[in-house]
């Protein structure tokens, strides 16, 4: 008989909290003695203190498993803040080498949500890396598209944060105009919010399927791929995740509510610096029901902690997802450029994220949205914003319309 998704989670869970119990002195004695099996695991695991970022680093000394003998060193990419050190055994990158079930096709990695994979994690043999850090590794990419690899086999799969891709699809549409017919049949979107125009336009403009994936680089194994089937994200079966009350990590959200993600990684995808119940500071809305492919609830992303408010509406938050949703496709929006590249131009412009706020006011939540125009010399198209976050934000959350330049400290997405 096949197991489920979540008996192998489970099976997993029970193999790490033994594991860790063994070999680690933080845990060594915050579980107690005996066989830890599948139906204890869950139980087990809710006893356990969850980490955040901090509390994780404060206690890294206690919760490795092992000694250096034999570790490799990695970073990660950047994506999101400066580069940090992560360790890894050979029994850690030999169990991510064999879950990674390639499928022939050629790729090409704009070094975005595979946080560390290259540096660290022997995973470079799978494509091409050309990280976009100016103008030149622009054409760089566009010209692997364009004309394939050095041993003649033609990209198939393009991987990169939703900027990258939508920077360097932009940058390609000037040199070539129609990107169609170069081949691409998959786009790999990780890491940012993708609105609905953005998707629909990749779709449509590389004439490709669109597979967005959610990850963090404290837990490289960990990224989650948006289902087909019902449009939610699951974890692979390298770990298990917990979804709780912000302000009560002991009280698990129902189906269809909004809540802290905890993720434990488990054995042996992470060996030497286990990371369990680990909180990374983002918001995550269940699914209703059950996914009938997977046959447990998906979950949506939200954001980060940091960025969302609380309401008395939608699940108690307002959230990143809410603002992206509703003003990333409003023409009448400004953007963030947010230029990486020394040698940029206003080219990428329209590649960038809406430019809001979410804040929290006496009078309640509220967003800080910023205009191309002054709201006040174009009445009528201002009006239209506002119509739209009310339809589309929780009752109740106030929407302040700015001209340009006057929003600062922007939610960058």
């Amino acid at each position: 008989m096949q197991t489920t998704l979540t008996e192998q989670r489970l099976i997993g869970l029970a193999r790490t909290l033994t594991r860790v119990r063994a070999d680690s002195p933080f845990y060594r004695g915050l579980i107690p003695d005996g066989d830890i099996g599948p139906d204890d695991a869950p139980g087990l695991l809710r006893q356990l203190p969850w980490l955040d970022p901090a509390g994780w680093a404060s206690v890294r000394e206690q919760l490795r498993t092992s000694t250096f003998d034999g570790i490799a060193t990695g970073f990660t990419n950047g994506t999101s803040g400066t580069p940090k050190a992560f360790y890894s055994t050979e029994a850690e990158r030999a169990a991510l080498r064999s879950s990674r079930v390639g499928d022939g096709r050629r790729r090409l990695q704009l070094v975005g949500f595979n946080h560390g994979a290259v540096v660290g994690l022997d995973l470079a043999g799978e494509g091409d890396f050309v990280p976009l850090l100016s103008m030149a590794y622009f054409d760089l990419a566009a010209d692997l598209i364009a004309n394939g690899s050095a041993d003649g086999s033609r990209i198939r799969v393009l991987a990169g944060t939703a900027r990258q891709i939508k920077d360097l699809t932009l940058h390609m549409q000037q040199r070539f105009g129609d990107i169609s017919g170069f081949g691409i049949d998959s786009l790999e979107v990780g890491r940012e919010f993708l609105s609905r125009g953005w998707e629909s336009r990749l779709r449509e403009w590389w004439g490709a399927e669109i597979d967005v994936v959610y990850g963090f680089s404290e837990l490289r194994m960990c990224n989650a791929l948006k289902c087909r089937t019902c449009a939610h994200h699951h974890f692979p079966p390298s770990c298990v995740a917990e979804v709780v009350d912000p302000a009560d990590p002991d009280r698990y959200v129902p189906l269809g509510g909004r809540g802290s993600l905890l993720v434990t990684a488990l054995y042996p995808y992470v060996e030497f610096e286990p990371r369990i119940r680990y909180r990374p500071g983002d918001l995550v809305q269940l699914a209703a029901q059950a996914c009938p492919k997977w046959g447990e609830p998906g979950f949506l992303p939200l954001g980060r902690e940091a960025h969302c408010v609380a309401s008395g509406e939608q699940g108690g938050f307002v959230t990143t997802a809410d603002c992206v949703s509703t003003f990333a496709d409003l023409p009448q929006v400004a953007v963030s450029p947010r230029h990486l590249y020394p040698d940029a131009d206003q080219r990428h412009y329209e590649a960038g994220s809406p430019r809001f706020k979410i804040v929290d006011e006496a009078d309640g939540p509220a967003v800080r949205v910023e205009l191309r125009f002054d709201p006040q010399v174009w009445p009528q198209e201002a009006q239209a914003v506002a119509d739209a976050a009310r339809k589309s934000l929780p009752a109740g959350v106030r929407v302040i319309l700015h001209g340009p330049g006057q929003l600062e400290d922007v939610t960058l997405v």
